[in-house]
């Protein structure tokens, strides 16, 4: 085997690259192949903070129902249970540094990096405010009496040393008195972070180091840890998504001190960076998900902001850091390769401060953006003025539909590159109502500006998605009716109403929907039967890039 030249060994290890179970046993065949089998196993990492101690306690628990055979109802194993026995990693956790050193030599094939900020204690992940306060008793006097430790406490223990004690035996990937730029990744190409990884990183509880400045502010290091990693991987690094964003507040612009600086930041520190997306604190509400009501007539459930130990939010990038006397962005646009830009889950607030850093401070040039995804935005929102900027250089667009679309009397022929559309689908008010308008949108009969119809053409691709919690039985009443049906059959077999082919209009090419087949003859004969309506996965492009999946 090792006589065989390393092309052909590369070629088929690259065959089987989308098999982990594969390349594992390829890895071990000799060390030639152990090469080329780790570039694929880790092309990307997902990194988090662990407790030994709930780890092996759990593991312990498990290995006792084990052997009790399972003639009990309450001893039988779980799925995720038996294949916890079976993990040579369960009974003696490693500590993701020991790992990461134990893979040195690897550490440049991996390109994509995953900052997750819920903790494994074994019985399952937990945020980080709910440890602090649940096991460990952080965050003020009245968490102390219920929290583990306390409960754990022989009566000759000092709470305090106690829970110190836990705190320092917590696995952080990163290190204890470190930030996450202290991870050893240089040549990453994808980073995703949410921000309530900053939670395991309190500036109070660290060591210092040779790279933190002596004068170095709470409020400065979230800020100066995301720049600093981003800075390190700046020859490779082209994607960036940053969930649970807490910033962008009109309060934090009464001084330059407190300005928001996240966009000025990473247009500062990652020159080839293709694709943004950007996630607030709020999220879709879905009743099949969630059981607690959004307050008021909100169709929006609020996540709560990341905090430190001592119960203190976690800040948002402070200008100070991200672009000190920077002044020539207020009126240069910086040229920039975005071309794929994300946003969700932001109030009114946050949004217009976003749409003023793009279309208004300039921070990146939105001339080179081809894919647009928005996703939980305000009730109130106005797409209109950020499609006028978009227009000319878009070819695909995500949309929710939600309360925000629902009377939206978007325009499709107004895109003229317009390839994609996409529609997510979520049980949200009048979602029906909602996705009938939009496709009566794309069949409509729309001039441009000038009054001519020539060099428009209809999107060759319509998506229809389902958001989380949607079931294929609750996308079929949104689907069924005969109005959503004659609209797409008309959009596969003809040119909007009134326009020829001869006048640079083509008809639709594609529907495809997140439902099988089945459903999809049931709810939509007619344009079914065309042939052009299949089953289809959503391009979930911001979630990750392709050369990931």
């Amino acid at each position: 085997m090792s006589d065989l030249p390393q092309e052909v060994i590369d070629r088929f290890i690259d065959e089987l690259s989308n098999s982990i179970e594969d390349l594992r046993n390829l890895s071990l065949v000799c060390r030639p192949w152990l090469r080329r089998a780790r570039y694929h196993l880790f092309r990307s990492i997902t990194l988090g903070p662990q407790d030994f101690k709930e780890i092996r306690e759990h593991y312990a628990y498990v290995k006792l129902k084990a052997s009790r055979g399972g003639w009990d109802p309450d001893d039988r194993l779980s799925f995720d249970e038996e294949k916890l026995l079976r993990s040579p990693l369960a009974e003696n956790p490693q500590p993701v540094q020991l790992f990461l050193s134990s893979i040195s030599d690897t550490l440049p094939c991996v390109r994509g990096l995953r900052l997750l900020p819920l903790i494994q204690v074994g019985r399952g992940l937990f945020s980080a405010k709910n440890y602090f306060h649940k096991w460990l008793g952080f965050g003020g006097d009245q968490y102390v009496p219920e929290c583990y430790v306390k409960r754990e406490l022989s009566p000759n223990e000092d709470f305090y040393e106690r829970q110190k004690a836990r705190w320092d035996a917590v696995d952080l990937p990163w290190g204890h008195g470190a930030g996450i730029h202290a991870l050893p990744f240089r040549n990453l190409r994808y980073i995703h972070i949410q921000w309530s990884v900053f939670s395991w990183t309190p500036l109070s509880l660290s060591s210092g180091g040779d790279d933190i400045p002596i004068s170095m502010s709470p409020n400065l290091w979230p800020g100066f840890q995301l720049a600093m990693l981003i800075k390190s991987n700046a020859d490779m690094l082209d994607y960036i998504s940053i969930d649970e964003y807490p910033g962008f507040r009109l309060d934090q612009y009464t001084s330059t001190s407190n300005a928001d600086g996240l966009l000025d930041l990473l247009a500062q520190n990652a020159p080839k960076l293709r694709s943004l997306s950007l996630g607030g604190l709020l999220r879709p509400f879905n009743p099949h998900l969630h059981t607690t009501q959004p307050s008021g007539s909100s169709a929006f459930l609020s996540k709560d902001p990341p905090i430190y130990p001592s119960g203190e939010e976690v800040p948002h990038v402070s200008s100070d850091w991200a672009c000190p006397n920077d002044d020539h962005l207020l009126t240069n646009p910086r040229q920039s390769s975005l071309e794929s830009l994300s946003i969700r889950g932001f109030d009114s607030e946050s949004t217009l401060l976003i749409e003023d850093a793009f279309l208004n401070r300039g921070v990146f040039s939105v001339t080179t953006i081809k894919y647009l995804a928005l996703s939980a935005m305000p009730e109130d929102y106005n797409y209109m003025f950020l499609f006028s900027k978009l227009y000319l250089s878009l070819t695909h667009l995500t949309l929710d539909l939600d309360k925000s679309t629902l009377n939206l009397k978007l325009k499709f022929s107004f895109f003229p590159n317009l390839e994609c559309v996409q529609l997510i689908i979520h049980t949200t008010y009048r979602a029906r109502i909602n996705l009938r308008n939009m496709v009566r949108s794309l069949s409509d009969n729309v001039v441009r500006l000038d009054g001519s119809n020539s060099g428009f053409k209809i999107v060759r691709l319509l998506h229809i998605a389902l958001g989380p919690g949607v079931y294929s039985g609750v996308a079929e009443q949104y689907l069924s009716g005969a109005s959503i049906d004659e609209y797409l059959l008309n959009l596969v077999q003809h040119p909007p109403l009134g326009l020829s082919r001869s006048m640079g209009w083509t008809k639709l090419n594609m529907v495809t929907v997140d439902v099988s087949e089945t459903i999809l003859a049931e709810a939509l004969p007619m344009t079914f039967a065309t042939g052009c309506l299949k089953f289809g996965k959503t391009d979930e492009w911001w979630r990750q890039p392709i050369y990931l999946r």
